[in-house]
């Protein structure tokens, strides 16, 4: 009797083991198996431009892509209620700037903390080195290995909102996490940008930021802080107005191009932006 005792112990420690090596291939698995919801279709379709520049192929994609976050991604409310849309709006963030890495998972994002609007932070003398200050539309923090998104749900809704602005504190943000996958947040992705591109991007980088601290550029002058938020406030310019930035600046969009594996210029209407292009064949 001790012997089966043994051997039902064993297959419980064995069967529980398994459980949880495989639960998050098991609920990546159920979210994709389950069928996209046709109201999240319709609130995608509304409210996020590149989804509507997609083709039907790509659609399908992203709606894996979304699926897929949501099942791994802790989004919670602080003081603030998190409805669908703006679940959503944090997983189109997600999504944009990955969408041409067919297998990329956030890893060590460990919470997006939803707040009602912006926060003011004070400097802190205590801190060895400078801390995030001022007033803040979102933030991304560590702590131990796993990340902390802090999104404003105002500035969410609003980046999305006005989707040629060249402003998408979501975007933004991923944006910082994509640079920080190879372990620090530097305004160099390495595990996105190939390398023997690494030299033109610092050259190309340089470049730009020497022109917009001598007020010679129209990238948003937040690009100006530090190499991190250039590559941070590029990336929204990028996936907002593609056209513009490669009007204006052909080099850094062609690089961009090579690191995101997109070209989101090509997926927009004749006469600009998608939703321009189709109020004018609407008339």
């Amino acid at each position: 009797m001790p012997y089966f005792l043994s051997l039902a112990v064993l297959a419980a420690v064995v069967f529980g083991f398994y459980r949880y090596a495989t639960a998050d291939s098991r609920r990546r698995a159920a979210a994709l198996a389950a069928e996209f919801p046709p109201a999240w279709r319709a609130l995608l379709a509304e409210h996020v431009a590149f989804y509507g520049a997609l083709s039907e192929a790509e659609r399908a994609r992203f709606e894996q892509r979304v699926q897929l976050f949501l099942a791994d991604a802790r989004i919670t409310g602080v003081q603030t209620e998190v409805d669908e849309l703006t679940r959503l709006l944090v997983a189109a963030a997600a999504v944009i700037p990955t969408f041409g890495f067919p297998e990329w998972t956030y890893a060590h994002l460990g919470e997006v903390l939803v707040v009602p609007d912006a926060w003011v932070l004070g400097p802190d003398a205590t801190q060895e080195v400078a801390p995030l200050q001022g007033t803040l539309l979102g933030s991304v923090q560590r702590f131990q290995n796993q990340h902390y998104m802090r999104l404003s749900k105002a500035s969410l809704r609003q980046g999305f909102a006005n989707p040629e602005d060249q402003q998408n504190v979501g975007i933004h943000e991923f944006a910082h996490l994509l640079d920080e996958a190879d372990g620090v947040i530097d305004g160099v992705p390495q595990v996105a940008l190939p390398p023997h591109l690494l030299k033109p991007w610092a050259a190309a980088v340089h470049r730009e930021m020497e022109a917009l601290r001598a007020g010679q550029s129209d990238i948003n002058p937040y690009a100006g802080t530090n190499e991190a938020e250039f590559f941070a406030v590029v990336t929204e310019y990028f996936f907002e107005k593609p056209e513009q930035l490669h009007a204006h600046h052909p080099e850094l969009y062609a690089l961009l191009t090579e690191l995101f594996n997109q070209r989101p210029g090509a997926r927009r209407g004749p006469n600009g932006g998608p939703r321009q292009w189709l109020r004018q064949l609407w008339g």
